[in-house]
């Protein structure tokens, strides 16, 4: 379940939903996402990992009145039992009387349902039997406790990493019976939010997809930096540091621009310096110090699962960037020895998440993780 955190003391926030003043407005996004709710418009957002788009669903759903949000995070789900349990603890945590949870039980009845109590949180969770949930025609039940709320509610509802759909074994029956359920629920907005883009991008553009063309596209992408860099230098002044748009566009540059990577390094920076100082370039390396220390123990367990070809071109990738994988220049610092080695090698690095292709060149999804490679002078 994602939690929700509100900064009072630190000028940054990453690696969790953000709002108030570590929030950085997308005006633009959220009147577009707003409108769609209002106007019970099915939606996509798509942007890669740590854009933010989370953020900005809390967000939009902060500025709308008297709607409730359904909200149902899909990340690793494996079996359509694990889409119904999801499904039904998110309408069984809405539910505001124990009343509702019964009904809600009852009308799942042939899955044979469980109530919990998460002891992290105290909310209601669902879990329906894996025996009776293992078709995709199962999803009808949890679908139904939907169409309920929406009679009920003002709602709209949210599948995040909503591609993890498609790594199940029935993905294309899954998306039928649910694009057939939604279709009728035509006052309700459903938000389909995806951090794999060329995964979100086959699913609602596709001809032979049953979301073809059933959603307005939102595409989340970098905050421009007229708009992020003044949000940033305003941040570190709250956190009494002197930033320029010169080191603000270091850090920028560093990352890539993703939102959450950006919020991360320069937390790490408000972390290694202190009140009065005047921030520069210098202050980069200790901040990744910092990070390193935090990670390293992940980055040798994701490096170590590579063969050593992968982990060559990885390396390789680190030093001289993923523009062109095949020049002599980048064979020869990986070592490979031949292109098809280099495809193979390429295809796992995608296939563990631990690099993404935009626009014709591989980009590491961590730049921590690249940081790290480079400072190991491997």
């Amino acid at each position: 379940m994602t939690m929700w955190y509100n900064a009072h003391m630190k000028p940054f926030k990453y690696g969790c939903v953000v709002s108030g003043d570590v929030f950085c407005p997308r005006p633009e996004l959220q009147k577009r996402l707003t409108s769609c709710v209002k106007d019970g418009q099915n939606a996509v957002l798509v942007g890669e990992r740590r854009m933010g788009k989370t953020s900005l669903i809390y967000s939009s759903y902060n500025a709308l009145k008297r709607y409730r949000m359904m909200y149902i995070d899909l990340l690793n789900i494996r079996t359509v039992a694990d889409f119904c349990n999801r499904v039904a603890t998110a309408a069984a945590q809405m539910g505001s009387k124990d009343s509702f949870v019964a009904r809600a039980l009852k009308f799942m009845a042939r899955l044979r349902p469980t109530l919990s109590v998460d002891p992290g949180n105290g909310m209601p969770v669902v879990s329906v039997d894996s025996r009776m949930a293992e078709d995709p025609s199962s999803m009808s039940d949890v679908m139904s406790l939907i169409e309920r709320f929406s009679k009920e509610e003002r709602m709209f509802v949210v599948f995040d990493e909503f591609q993890e759909v498609r790594k199940l074994d029935t993905a294309d029956q899954v998306l039928a019976m649910l694009r057939g359920k939604i279709q009728f629920l035509q006052d309700t907005c459903f938000v389909f939010s995806g951090s794999v883009r060329t995964d979100m991008v086959d699913i609602f553009t596709n001809p032979k997809s049953p979301f073809f063309k059933s959603a307005m596209t939102i595409s989340v992408d970098n905050i421009p930096d007229d708009v992020f860099a003044p949000f940033l230098i305003e941040r570190f002044r709250a956190g009494k540091r002197i930033a320029d748009r010169a080191f603000i566009d270091v850090v920028l540059d560093f990352t890539g621009r993703t939102t959450g990577d950006v919020q991360q390094l320069c937390a790490a920076v408000w972390n290694t310096t202190k009140n009065g100082a005047k921030l520069s370039a210098d202050d980069i390396r200790p901040a990744l110090e910092e990070i390193f220390e935090q990670e390293s123990g992940p980055f040798e367990v994701q490096t170590a699962r590579l063969t050593r070809y992968q982990f060559k071109v990885l390396v390789a990738m680190a030093k001289l960037g993923g523009r062109n994988v095949y020049s002599a220049d980048f064979m020869s610092v990986a070592g490979v020895p031949s292109p098809s080695t280099a495809t193979k090698a390429l295809r796992r690095l995608v296939a563990d998440g631990l690099v993404f292709i935009h626009e014709k060149e591989y980009r590491f999804f961590n730049p921590f993780l690249r940081a790290w490679l480079v400072s190991k002078r491997y």
